[in-house]
Protein backbone atom coordinates (compact mmCIF):
# COMPACT_ATOMS: atom_id res chain seq x y z
CA UNK A 1 0.00 0.00 0.00
CA UNK A 2 1.15 3.32 -0.62
CA UNK A 3 1.33 6.19 1.58
CA UNK A 4 0.12 8.71 -0.55
CA UNK A 5 -2.43 8.72 -3.91
CA UNK A 6 -2.91 11.67 -6.36
CA UNK A 7 -6.67 11.21 -7.76
CA UNK A 8 -6.88 13.50 -11.08
CA UNK A 9 -9.65 13.64 -14.13
CA UNK A 10 -12.82 16.11 -15.20
CA UNK A 11 -15.31 16.79 -12.59
CA UNK A 12 -18.03 14.74 -11.38
CA UNK A 13 -16.10 11.31 -12.70
CA UNK A 14 -15.68 10.08 -8.89
CA UNK A 15 -12.33 11.46 -7.05
CA UNK A 16 -13.47 12.42 -3.79
CA UNK A 17 -16.12 9.63 -3.62
CA UNK A 18 -13.23 7.17 -4.40
CA UNK A 19 -10.92 8.79 -1.76
CA UNK A 20 -13.44 8.56 1.06
CA UNK A 21 -14.64 4.47 -0.01
CA UNK A 22 -10.46 3.73 0.55
CA UNK A 23 -10.51 5.73 3.73
CA UNK A 24 -13.41 3.59 4.82
CA UNK A 25 -11.83 0.25 3.32
CA UNK A 26 -8.76 1.06 5.53
CA UNK A 27 -10.43 1.65 8.39
CA UNK A 28 -13.02 -1.61 8.33
CA UNK A 29 -11.99 -4.09 10.70
CA UNK A 30 -13.41 -7.13 8.65
CA UNK A 31 -12.52 -6.73 4.99
CA UNK A 32 -12.93 -9.42 2.50
CA UNK A 33 -10.51 -9.13 -0.05
CA UNK A 34 -9.87 -5.52 0.07
CA UNK A 35 -14.09 -4.72 0.50
CA UNK A 36 -15.20 -3.08 3.39
CA UNK A 37 -18.09 -4.81 5.56
CA UNK A 38 -20.36 -2.16 5.98
CA UNK A 39 -21.51 -3.50 9.52
CA UNK A 40 -18.33 -3.02 11.61
CA UNK A 41 -18.27 0.81 13.87
CA UNK A 42 -15.45 2.05 11.66
CA UNK A 43 -18.17 1.42 8.41
CA UNK A 44 -20.66 3.02 10.22
CA UNK A 45 -19.43 5.96 11.47
CA UNK A 46 -18.33 6.51 7.72
CA UNK A 47 -21.48 5.84 6.24
CA UNK A 48 -23.19 7.98 8.88
CA UNK A 49 -20.69 10.85 7.94
CA UNK A 50 -19.26 11.07 11.23
CA UNK A 51 -15.61 9.96 10.79
CA UNK A 52 -13.03 11.28 12.99
CA UNK A 53 -10.46 9.66 11.03
CA UNK A 54 -11.04 11.02 7.79
CA UNK A 55 -9.63 15.13 7.51
CA UNK A 56 -11.34 16.29 4.04
CA UNK A 57 -9.51 19.80 3.51
CA UNK A 58 -10.40 22.04 0.23
CA UNK A 59 -7.27 23.30 -1.00
CA UNK A 60 -9.17 26.32 -3.16
CA UNK A 61 -10.23 27.49 -0.17
CA UNK A 62 -6.91 26.57 2.43
CA UNK A 63 -4.35 27.22 0.08
CA UNK A 64 -1.88 29.07 2.01
CA UNK A 65 1.21 27.84 3.92
CA UNK A 66 -0.24 28.11 7.52
CA UNK A 67 -3.12 25.79 6.86
CA UNK A 68 -0.09 23.50 5.48
CA UNK A 69 1.40 24.24 8.87
CA UNK A 70 -0.91 22.89 10.96
CA UNK A 71 -2.04 20.17 8.96
CA UNK A 72 2.07 18.94 8.83
CA UNK A 73 1.58 19.86 13.10
CA UNK A 74 -1.37 17.31 13.29
CA UNK A 75 -0.03 14.14 11.62
CA UNK A 76 2.01 13.05 14.17
CA UNK A 77 -0.88 12.33 16.56
CA UNK A 78 -2.58 9.11 16.05
CA UNK A 79 -5.92 7.64 14.68
CA UNK A 80 -9.02 8.22 17.40
CA UNK A 81 -10.11 4.62 16.57
CA UNK A 82 -9.27 3.03 13.05
CA UNK A 83 -6.05 1.99 12.01
CA UNK A 84 -5.49 4.93 9.08
CA UNK A 85 -5.69 8.74 9.44
CA UNK A 86 -6.82 9.49 6.25
CA UNK A 87 -6.38 13.25 4.86
CA UNK A 88 -8.33 13.78 1.31
CA UNK A 89 -7.06 17.27 0.42
CA UNK A 90 -9.37 18.13 -3.10
CA UNK A 91 -8.42 20.87 -5.70
CA UNK A 92 -4.66 20.11 -4.26
CA UNK A 93 -3.89 22.09 -7.35
CA UNK A 94 -4.84 25.46 -6.17
CA UNK A 95 -2.25 25.52 -3.31
CA UNK A 96 0.33 28.04 -3.28
CA UNK A 97 4.28 27.58 -3.85
CA UNK A 98 5.09 28.14 -0.58
CA UNK A 99 2.47 25.22 0.49
CA UNK A 100 3.81 22.82 -1.41
CA UNK A 101 6.86 23.23 -0.21
CA UNK A 102 5.85 23.01 3.54
CA UNK A 103 4.01 19.86 2.70
CA UNK A 104 6.98 17.71 0.50
CA UNK A 105 8.86 16.82 3.80
CA UNK A 106 5.84 15.15 5.23
CA UNK A 107 4.64 14.22 2.02
CA UNK A 108 7.76 12.15 1.34
CA UNK A 109 8.41 10.86 4.46
CA UNK A 110 5.00 10.64 6.53
CA UNK A 111 3.71 8.60 9.96
CA UNK A 112 3.12 5.20 9.35
CA UNK A 113 -0.30 5.77 10.35
CA UNK A 114 -1.30 8.43 7.74
CA UNK A 115 -2.22 8.22 4.21
CA UNK A 116 -2.75 11.17 2.24
CA UNK A 117 -5.40 10.84 -0.91
CA UNK A 118 -4.47 14.39 -3.53
CA UNK A 119 -7.62 14.94 -6.09
CA UNK A 120 -7.50 17.49 -8.95
CA UNK A 121 -8.41 17.75 -11.96
CA UNK A 122 -5.50 19.80 -13.52
CA UNK A 123 -2.37 17.45 -12.24
CA UNK A 124 -0.43 18.93 -14.70
CA UNK A 125 0.03 22.07 -12.55
CA UNK A 126 1.22 19.99 -9.81
CA UNK A 127 4.63 20.49 -9.02
CA UNK A 128 6.96 17.41 -10.14
CA UNK A 129 8.66 16.87 -6.48
CA UNK A 130 4.83 16.20 -5.59
CA UNK A 131 3.66 14.34 -8.30
CA UNK A 132 6.23 11.85 -8.52
CA UNK A 133 5.82 10.61 -4.71
CA UNK A 134 2.32 9.60 -5.26
CA UNK A 135 0.38 6.55 -6.94
CA UNK A 136 -1.60 8.09 -9.50
CA UNK A 137 -4.90 6.95 -10.96
CA UNK A 138 -6.61 8.77 -13.72
CA UNK A 139 -10.17 9.00 -13.90
CA UNK A 140 -12.28 8.64 -17.23
CA UNK A 141 -15.76 9.98 -18.11
CA UNK A 142 -18.68 7.63 -17.87
CA UNK A 143 -19.64 6.55 -21.56
CA UNK A 144 -23.20 7.05 -22.26
CA UNK A 145 -24.29 3.81 -22.26
CA UNK A 146 -23.28 3.29 -18.26
CA UNK A 147 -24.84 6.77 -16.96
CA UNK A 148 -28.05 5.48 -18.58
CA UNK A 149 -27.68 2.44 -17.06
CA UNK A 150 -27.15 4.03 -13.75
CA UNK A 151 -30.22 6.42 -13.77
CA UNK A 152 -32.16 3.77 -14.98
CA UNK A 153 -31.50 1.93 -11.71
CA UNK A 154 -31.59 5.24 -9.48
CA UNK A 155 -35.08 5.72 -11.40
CA UNK A 156 -36.42 1.76 -10.39
CA UNK A 157 -34.87 2.54 -7.09
CA UNK A 158 -37.14 5.61 -6.06
CA UNK A 159 -40.32 4.68 -8.54
CA UNK A 160 -39.59 7.17 -10.78
CA UNK A 161 -41.24 6.85 -14.80
CA UNK A 162 -38.50 8.33 -17.01
CA UNK A 163 -38.90 7.87 -20.98
CA UNK A 164 -35.56 5.99 -22.62
CA UNK A 165 -35.05 9.00 -24.71
CA UNK A 166 -35.40 11.50 -21.39
CA UNK A 167 -32.21 9.34 -20.03
CA UNK A 168 -30.54 9.70 -22.73
CA UNK A 169 -30.85 13.19 -23.16
CA UNK A 170 -29.73 13.87 -19.71
CA UNK A 171 -26.72 11.30 -19.90
CA UNK A 172 -25.36 13.39 -22.67
CA UNK A 173 -26.09 17.02 -21.12
CA UNK A 174 -24.18 15.83 -18.26
CA UNK A 175 -21.03 14.89 -20.30
CA UNK A 176 -19.49 11.88 -18.83
CA UNK A 177 -20.21 13.12 -15.16
CA UNK A 178 -22.20 10.63 -13.06
CA UNK A 179 -22.83 13.67 -10.85
CA UNK A 180 -24.23 16.02 -12.95
CA UNK A 181 -25.87 13.28 -14.24
CA UNK A 182 -27.84 12.56 -10.60
CA UNK A 183 -27.83 16.43 -10.24
CA UNK A 184 -29.81 17.18 -13.08
CA UNK A 185 -32.29 14.07 -13.05
CA UNK A 186 -33.10 15.08 -9.25
CA UNK A 187 -34.06 18.88 -10.31
CA UNK A 188 -35.88 17.62 -13.58
CA UNK A 189 -38.00 15.08 -11.23
CA UNK A 190 -38.48 18.62 -8.31
CA UNK A 191 -39.81 20.18 -11.20
CA UNK A 192 -41.97 17.97 -13.75
CA UNK A 193 -43.03 15.06 -11.30
CA UNK A 194 -42.20 11.64 -10.77
CA UNK A 195 -42.65 10.68 -15.08
CA UNK A 196 -40.65 12.45 -16.98
CA UNK A 197 -40.66 12.82 -20.62
CA UNK A 198 -38.33 14.09 -23.53
CA UNK A 199 -40.19 17.25 -23.70
CA UNK A 200 -39.59 17.80 -19.73
CA UNK A 201 -36.12 17.08 -20.40
CA UNK A 202 -35.88 19.62 -23.34
CA UNK A 203 -37.81 22.24 -21.55
CA UNK A 204 -35.88 21.96 -17.92
CA UNK A 205 -32.30 21.91 -19.72
CA UNK A 206 -33.36 24.57 -21.91
CA UNK A 207 -32.18 22.40 -25.29
CA UNK A 208 -33.95 23.13 -28.56
CA UNK A 209 -34.33 18.99 -29.51
CA UNK A 210 -32.03 17.03 -31.49
CA UNK A 211 -34.64 16.60 -33.40
CA UNK A 212 -34.84 19.39 -35.51
CA UNK A 213 -30.87 19.67 -34.96
CA UNK A 214 -30.53 16.53 -36.76
CA UNK A 215 -33.11 17.14 -38.88
CA UNK A 216 -31.23 20.50 -40.40
CA UNK A 217 -27.41 18.30 -40.69
CA UNK A 218 -29.51 15.68 -42.63
CA UNK A 219 -31.03 18.97 -45.27
CA UNK A 220 -27.68 20.45 -44.95
CA UNK A 221 -26.15 16.94 -46.30
CA UNK A 222 -28.54 16.12 -48.54
CA UNK A 223 -28.58 19.49 -50.15
CA UNK A 224 -32.12 20.33 -49.58
CA UNK A 225 -31.85 24.48 -49.05
CA UNK A 226 -35.56 25.59 -48.95
CA UNK A 227 -36.30 22.69 -46.78
CA UNK A 228 -33.10 24.11 -44.31
CA UNK A 229 -33.84 27.86 -44.71
CA UNK A 230 -37.80 26.52 -43.70
CA UNK A 231 -36.71 24.93 -40.35
CA UNK A 232 -34.00 27.56 -39.40
CA UNK A 233 -36.97 30.19 -39.78
CA UNK A 234 -39.19 28.15 -37.65
CA UNK A 235 -36.51 27.75 -34.73
CA UNK A 236 -36.07 31.64 -35.18
CA UNK A 237 -40.12 31.83 -35.09
CA UNK A 238 -40.39 29.48 -31.51
CA UNK A 239 -38.22 31.86 -29.79
CA UNK A 240 -35.47 29.63 -29.02
CA UNK A 241 -31.85 29.80 -28.76
CA UNK A 242 -29.78 30.05 -32.08
CA UNK A 243 -26.96 29.55 -30.03
CA UNK A 244 -27.56 26.26 -28.38
CA UNK A 245 -29.03 25.14 -31.81
CA UNK A 246 -26.19 25.94 -33.52
CA UNK A 247 -24.15 23.65 -30.65
CA UNK A 248 -26.48 21.12 -30.98
CA UNK A 249 -26.06 21.38 -35.05
CA UNK A 250 -22.81 20.87 -34.65
CA UNK A 251 -22.44 17.93 -32.12
CA UNK A 252 -24.65 15.84 -34.30
CA UNK A 253 -22.45 16.77 -37.67
CA UNK A 254 -19.52 15.53 -35.75
CA UNK A 255 -20.80 12.67 -34.30
CA UNK A 256 -22.33 11.78 -38.17
CA UNK A 257 -18.30 12.76 -39.26
CA UNK A 258 -17.13 10.13 -36.67
CA UNK A 259 -19.45 7.28 -37.25
CA UNK A 260 -18.44 7.92 -40.98
CA UNK A 261 -15.34 6.67 -40.53
CA UNK A 262 -15.88 3.65 -38.29
CA UNK A 263 -15.71 5.40 -35.01
CA UNK A 264 -17.97 5.24 -31.86
CA UNK A 265 -19.05 9.77 -31.07
CA UNK A 266 -17.03 10.28 -27.65
CA UNK A 267 -19.87 10.69 -25.42
CA UNK A 268 -21.33 7.02 -26.47
CA UNK A 269 -24.26 6.18 -27.99
CA UNK A 270 -26.67 3.35 -27.68
CA UNK A 271 -27.38 0.75 -30.28
CA UNK A 272 -30.31 2.36 -32.06
CA UNK A 273 -28.65 5.79 -32.29
CA UNK A 274 -25.16 4.38 -33.87
CA UNK A 275 -27.78 2.55 -36.70
CA UNK A 276 -29.74 5.75 -37.07
CA UNK A 277 -26.27 7.35 -37.40
CA UNK A 278 -25.32 4.85 -39.97
CA UNK A 279 -28.30 5.12 -42.09
CA UNK A 280 -28.03 8.89 -42.49
CA UNK A 281 -23.95 9.05 -43.52
CA UNK A 282 -24.50 5.96 -45.91
CA UNK A 283 -24.36 7.92 -48.91
CA UNK A 284 -22.67 10.93 -47.96
CA UNK A 285 -18.70 11.60 -48.49
CA UNK A 286 -16.67 12.87 -45.74
CA UNK A 287 -15.77 15.76 -48.00
CA UNK A 288 -19.20 16.77 -47.40
CA UNK A 289 -19.26 16.02 -43.78
CA UNK A 290 -16.01 18.44 -43.40
CA UNK A 291 -17.51 21.31 -45.14
CA UNK A 292 -21.42 20.92 -43.61
CA UNK A 293 -19.30 20.91 -39.90
CA UNK A 294 -16.71 23.40 -40.85
CA UNK A 295 -19.35 25.88 -42.30
CA UNK A 296 -21.39 25.55 -39.21
CA UNK A 297 -18.86 25.62 -36.71
CA UNK A 298 -17.66 28.76 -37.84
CA UNK A 299 -20.89 30.60 -38.21
CA UNK A 300 -20.97 33.16 -36.23
CA UNK A 301 -23.94 34.26 -33.53
CA UNK A 302 -21.94 36.81 -31.34
CA UNK A 303 -23.57 39.80 -33.13
CA UNK A 304 -26.67 38.94 -33.07
CA UNK A 305 -27.86 36.10 -31.48
CA UNK A 306 -31.35 36.52 -33.17
CA UNK A 307 -30.08 36.53 -36.50
CA UNK A 308 -30.44 33.55 -38.74
CA UNK A 309 -28.07 35.08 -41.21
CA UNK A 310 -24.73 32.78 -40.14
CA UNK A 311 -27.03 29.97 -40.12
CA UNK A 312 -28.18 30.09 -43.52
CA UNK A 313 -25.20 31.16 -45.21
CA UNK A 314 -23.58 28.13 -43.72
CA UNK A 315 -26.40 26.13 -44.64
CA UNK A 316 -26.12 27.80 -48.59
CA UNK A 317 -22.33 27.14 -48.53
CA UNK A 318 -23.21 23.18 -47.90
CA UNK A 319 -26.10 23.19 -49.87
CA UNK A 320 -24.80 24.78 -53.08
CA UNK A 321 -21.58 23.08 -52.69
CA UNK A 322 -19.24 26.37 -52.20
CA UNK A 323 -16.29 25.47 -50.29
CA UNK A 324 -13.26 22.99 -50.49
CA UNK A 325 -15.38 21.55 -53.26
CA UNK A 326 -15.48 24.72 -55.42
CA UNK A 327 -12.07 25.36 -54.61
CA UNK A 328 -11.01 21.85 -56.00
CA UNK A 329 -12.80 22.45 -58.94
CA UNK A 330 -10.68 25.85 -59.94
CA UNK A 331 -8.33 23.88 -59.37
CA UNK A 332 -8.67 21.48 -61.89
CA UNK A 333 -9.57 23.76 -64.35
CA UNK A 334 -6.74 25.72 -64.28
CA UNK A 335 -4.85 22.92 -64.68
CA UNK A 336 -6.90 21.87 -67.99
CA UNK A 337 -6.72 25.55 -69.33
CA UNK A 338 -2.96 25.57 -68.64
CA UNK A 339 -2.77 22.34 -71.05
CA UNK A 340 -5.40 23.96 -73.72
CA UNK A 341 -4.16 25.38 -76.97
CA UNK A 342 -4.22 29.04 -77.65
CA UNK A 343 -7.74 30.28 -79.11
CA UNK A 344 -9.31 26.87 -77.71
CA UNK A 345 -12.96 27.64 -75.80
CA UNK A 346 -14.69 26.70 -73.04
CA UNK A 347 -14.58 26.86 -69.48
CA UNK A 348 -11.75 28.91 -67.80
CA UNK A 349 -10.11 28.20 -63.66
CA UNK A 350 -10.06 32.43 -63.56
CA UNK A 351 -13.74 32.81 -64.64
CA UNK A 352 -15.74 33.88 -68.07
CA UNK A 353 -14.57 37.29 -67.12
CA UNK A 354 -11.52 37.39 -68.09
CA UNK A 355 -12.98 36.57 -72.13
CA UNK A 356 -14.03 40.08 -72.05
CA UNK A 357 -10.43 41.61 -71.31
CA UNK A 358 -8.73 42.94 -74.19
CA UNK A 359 -5.80 40.37 -76.02
CA UNK A 360 -2.23 41.72 -75.34
CA UNK A 361 -0.79 44.52 -78.04
CA UNK A 362 2.79 45.00 -78.76
CA UNK A 363 3.86 48.19 -79.18
CA UNK A 364 7.49 49.36 -80.75
CA UNK A 365 8.01 52.96 -79.76
CA UNK A 366 10.45 54.90 -82.33
CA UNK A 367 11.15 58.51 -81.96
CA UNK A 368 11.14 60.45 -85.37
CA UNK A 369 11.19 64.43 -86.20
CA UNK A 370 7.71 65.43 -86.84
CA UNK A 371 6.85 67.58 -89.25
CA UNK A 372 5.45 71.41 -88.20
CA UNK A 373 2.97 72.82 -86.56
CA UNK A 374 2.83 70.31 -83.54
CA UNK A 375 -0.49 70.19 -84.11
CA UNK A 376 0.10 68.07 -87.59
CA UNK A 377 1.98 65.51 -85.64
CA UNK A 378 0.26 61.76 -85.95
CA UNK A 379 1.14 58.53 -84.90
CA UNK A 380 0.72 55.94 -87.07
CA UNK A 381 -0.47 52.49 -85.15
CA UNK A 382 0.32 49.27 -87.87
CA UNK A 383 -1.59 45.88 -86.90
CA UNK A 384 1.16 43.56 -87.49
CA UNK A 385 -0.42 39.76 -89.52
CA UNK A 386 -2.79 38.29 -87.55
CA UNK A 387 -3.26 34.18 -88.24
CA UNK A 388 -5.86 33.52 -90.64
CA UNK A 389 -9.23 31.54 -90.88
CA UNK A 390 -9.84 28.59 -93.34
CA UNK A 391 -11.16 30.67 -96.01
CA UNK A 392 -7.66 32.39 -96.40
CA UNK A 393 -9.24 36.12 -94.79
CA UNK A 394 -7.29 37.48 -91.54
CA UNK A 395 -9.24 37.03 -89.01
CA UNK A 396 -10.33 40.63 -87.47
CA UNK A 397 -8.11 42.35 -90.41
CA UNK A 398 -7.76 45.68 -89.81
CA UNK A 399 -9.08 48.08 -92.23
CA UNK A 400 -6.33 50.68 -93.34
CA UNK A 401 -6.91 54.52 -92.73
CA UNK A 402 -5.74 57.91 -93.81
CA UNK A 403 -2.78 59.66 -91.27
CA UNK A 404 -5.76 61.96 -90.46
CA UNK A 405 -8.47 59.90 -89.04
CA UNK A 406 -8.39 58.58 -85.64
CA UNK A 407 -6.28 56.04 -84.75
CA UNK A 408 -7.73 52.53 -83.29
CA UNK A 409 -6.38 49.57 -81.88
CA UNK A 410 -8.23 45.98 -81.02
CA UNK A 411 -8.39 47.12 -77.58
CA UNK A 412 -8.79 50.92 -77.43
CA UNK A 413 -8.74 54.16 -78.92
CA UNK A 414 -6.10 56.88 -79.12
CA UNK A 415 -7.39 60.30 -80.65
CA UNK A 416 -4.90 63.17 -81.84
CA UNK A 417 -4.63 66.06 -79.53
CA UNK A 418 -6.31 69.26 -79.50
CA UNK A 419 -4.56 71.73 -81.77
CA UNK A 420 -4.36 74.36 -78.82
CA UNK A 421 -2.39 71.60 -76.79
CA UNK A 422 1.15 71.01 -76.43
CA UNK A 423 2.11 67.67 -77.75
CA UNK A 424 4.91 65.69 -76.54
CA UNK A 425 7.58 64.46 -79.06
CA UNK A 426 6.20 63.28 -81.93
CA UNK A 427 6.26 59.21 -81.92
CA UNK A 428 5.88 56.60 -84.12
CA UNK A 429 4.03 53.62 -82.49
CA UNK A 430 3.40 50.49 -84.04
CA UNK A 431 0.62 48.08 -81.97
CA UNK A 432 0.81 44.24 -82.59
CA UNK A 433 -1.87 42.02 -81.52
CA UNK A 434 0.02 39.01 -79.74
CA UNK A 435 -1.66 35.79 -80.94
CA UNK A 436 1.57 33.94 -81.26
CA UNK A 437 3.27 32.81 -78.53
CA UNK A 438 5.33 35.48 -76.25
CA UNK A 439 9.12 35.08 -77.00
CA UNK A 440 10.70 33.21 -74.59
CA UNK A 441 13.35 35.52 -72.31
CA UNK A 442 12.96 37.18 -69.25
CA UNK A 443 12.37 40.81 -71.21
CA UNK A 444 9.05 39.00 -73.12
CA UNK A 445 7.95 37.59 -69.69
CA UNK A 446 8.20 40.83 -68.01
CA UNK A 447 6.81 42.89 -71.20
CA UNK A 448 3.36 40.49 -70.38
CA UNK A 449 2.94 41.61 -66.54
CA UNK A 450 0.33 44.06 -67.09
CA UNK A 451 -1.40 41.93 -68.83
CA UNK A 452 -1.23 39.48 -66.39
CA UNK A 453 -1.97 41.78 -63.63
CA UNK A 454 -5.61 43.21 -65.22
CA UNK A 455 -6.17 38.92 -66.05
CA UNK A 456 -5.41 38.55 -62.33
CA UNK A 457 -7.66 41.35 -60.96
CA UNK A 458 -10.45 40.01 -63.22
CA UNK A 459 -10.34 36.56 -61.59
CA UNK A 460 -10.52 37.56 -58.08
CA UNK A 461 -9.65 40.66 -55.66
CA UNK A 462 -6.72 38.85 -53.63
CA UNK A 463 -4.89 37.54 -56.86
CA UNK A 464 -4.70 40.92 -58.47
CA UNK A 465 -3.89 42.86 -54.90
CA UNK A 466 -1.02 40.17 -54.53
CA UNK A 467 0.15 41.14 -58.20
CA UNK A 468 0.00 44.74 -57.37
CA UNK A 469 2.15 44.58 -54.08
CA UNK A 470 5.72 45.00 -54.95
CA UNK A 471 5.98 41.83 -57.56
CA UNK A 472 7.87 41.32 -60.82
CA UNK A 473 9.43 37.77 -62.81
CA UNK A 474 12.90 37.34 -61.60
CA UNK A 475 13.47 34.06 -64.17
CA UNK A 476 11.78 33.14 -67.44
CA UNK A 477 12.24 30.17 -69.77
CA UNK A 478 9.87 28.38 -72.35
CA UNK A 479 7.61 26.30 -69.76
CA UNK A 480 8.52 28.26 -66.68
CA UNK A 481 8.28 31.41 -64.85
CA UNK A 482 8.99 32.59 -60.79
CA UNK A 483 7.75 35.50 -59.75
CA UNK A 484 9.07 37.15 -56.76
CA UNK A 485 7.69 39.03 -53.83
CA UNK A 486 9.34 41.78 -51.75
CA UNK A 487 7.25 40.57 -48.98
CA UNK A 488 7.01 36.72 -47.71
CA UNK A 489 4.01 36.93 -46.43
CA UNK A 490 2.91 37.78 -49.87
CA UNK A 491 4.76 35.14 -51.76
CA UNK A 492 3.79 32.66 -49.65
CA UNK A 493 0.09 33.29 -50.09
CA UNK A 494 0.28 33.39 -53.67
CA UNK A 495 2.10 29.90 -53.15
CA UNK A 496 -1.33 28.42 -52.52
CA UNK A 497 -2.99 25.82 -54.62
CA UNK A 498 -5.90 28.19 -55.96
CA UNK A 499 -4.32 31.26 -56.07
CA UNK A 500 -1.03 29.41 -58.05
CA UNK A 501 -3.22 27.24 -60.29
CA UNK A 502 -5.28 30.34 -61.41
CA UNK A 503 -1.54 32.09 -62.11
CA UNK A 504 -0.31 29.07 -64.41
CA UNK A 505 -3.44 29.62 -66.22
CA UNK A 506 -3.59 33.28 -66.78
CA UNK A 507 0.49 32.94 -67.63
CA UNK A 508 -0.47 30.28 -70.08
CA UNK A 509 -2.87 32.01 -71.57
CA UNK A 510 -1.05 35.02 -71.98
CA UNK A 511 2.21 33.61 -73.08
CA UNK A 512 0.34 31.22 -75.84
CA UNK A 513 2.10 28.02 -74.28
CA UNK A 514 1.71 25.74 -71.30
CA UNK A 515 3.90 27.58 -68.49
CA UNK A 516 4.56 26.43 -65.09
CA UNK A 517 4.67 29.20 -61.91
CA UNK A 518 6.73 29.19 -58.69
CA UNK A 519 6.48 32.45 -56.08
CA UNK A 520 9.80 33.10 -54.27
CA UNK A 521 10.32 35.57 -52.01
CA UNK A 522 13.04 38.15 -53.11
CA UNK A 523 13.58 40.84 -51.06
CA UNK A 524 15.44 42.91 -53.51
CA UNK A 525 12.77 43.08 -56.19
CA UNK A 526 11.58 46.15 -57.97
CA UNK A 527 7.87 46.12 -58.66
CA UNK A 528 7.09 45.93 -61.92
CA UNK A 529 4.59 48.66 -61.70
CA UNK A 530 7.43 51.32 -61.17
CA UNK A 531 9.88 49.53 -64.28
CA UNK A 532 10.63 52.80 -66.43
CA UNK A 533 7.43 54.45 -66.46
CA UNK A 534 8.66 57.51 -65.88
CA UNK A 535 10.90 57.76 -69.38
CA UNK A 536 8.18 57.39 -71.26
CA UNK A 537 5.50 59.33 -73.35
CA UNK A 538 1.96 59.65 -72.14
CA UNK A 539 0.71 57.81 -75.39
CA UNK A 540 3.02 54.81 -74.89
CA UNK A 541 1.94 54.81 -70.88
CA UNK A 542 -1.38 54.17 -72.07
CA UNK A 543 -0.64 51.95 -74.75
CA UNK A 544 0.61 49.70 -71.71
CA UNK A 545 -2.39 50.32 -69.35
CA UNK A 546 -4.32 48.77 -72.34
CA UNK A 547 -2.04 45.86 -72.42
CA UNK A 548 0.24 46.72 -75.23
CA UNK A 549 3.51 46.08 -74.60
CA UNK A 550 7.17 47.12 -75.80
CA UNK A 551 9.10 45.55 -78.97
CA UNK A 552 12.39 47.79 -79.15
CA UNK A 553 13.08 51.02 -79.15
CA UNK A 554 14.13 52.74 -82.28
CA UNK A 555 16.63 55.73 -82.68
CA UNK A 556 15.85 58.93 -83.26
CA UNK A 557 16.65 59.78 -87.18
CA UNK A 558 18.65 62.74 -87.34
CA UNK A 559 16.88 63.68 -91.07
Amino acid sequence: MAHAYLFTGPRGTGKTTTGRLMAKALNCRNRADGEPCNQCESCLSYLDGRAMDLIEMDAASNRGIEEIRSLRDKVAYHPSSGEYKVYLIDEVHMLTDAAFNALLKTLEEPPPHVVFILATTEAHKLPATISSRCQRFDFRRAPLTSMVRNLRRICAGEGFKVDQGALELIARSATGSHRDAVNLLDQLVTSYGLELTVEHVRAGLGLIGDERSGQLARLALAGDLAGGLTLIGSVRDDGLDLRQFQRELVDELRALLMVKNGIEPSEGATQERMQELRNAVKDVPTPTLLTALKAFGEADLKADPNSTLPLDIALAECALGIGSRAIGQTGREADGQAAAPQGQSGNRAIGQTTSSLPRPVAVRESAVEAPQPVAAARSELVAEPRPTSDSGRADDEPKSAPQSAPLRTEAAEVREPEPALEAPAPQTVRVAASNGPVEASLEGARAQMRTVYERAKAAGFQLGALLNSGCDIIEADESAIAVGFRHPNHASKASERPNLDALAAIFSEVMGRPMSVRCVHDANVEAWTARGAGNRSALVRAAQEMGGRILASEPEDPA
